[in-house]
């Protein structure tokens, strides 16, 4: 196993993640949302989805469909 690649790998879903938390939320500090993506990474069942999809499957925990900015079909990108 090659583990640079797959920390390279890691790095990038985190960076897409925070990339979309950011889109949900404009005005948040960079680093915040950077380290909620990386929480996000840590739970091995959001690790499995896109970085879209998690960030947005986390966000949606507990809200209501009308608090996010994307539509339910985004969840299946």
């Amino acid at each position: 196993m090659n583990r640079d690649a797959d920390n390279l790998a890691d790095v990038q879903w985190v960076a897409q993640c925070a990339h979309c938390l950011r889109e949900q939320w404009p005005h948040a500090d960079p680093t915040s949302l950077e380290e909620a993506a990386v929480e996000i990474w840590r739970d091995e069942t959001m690790r499995k989805l896109t970085p879209t999809q998690a960030a947005l499957g986390w966000l949606r925990q507990g809200l209501p469909e009308s608090a996010l900015v994307s539509k339910p079909s985004d969840l299946r990108q």
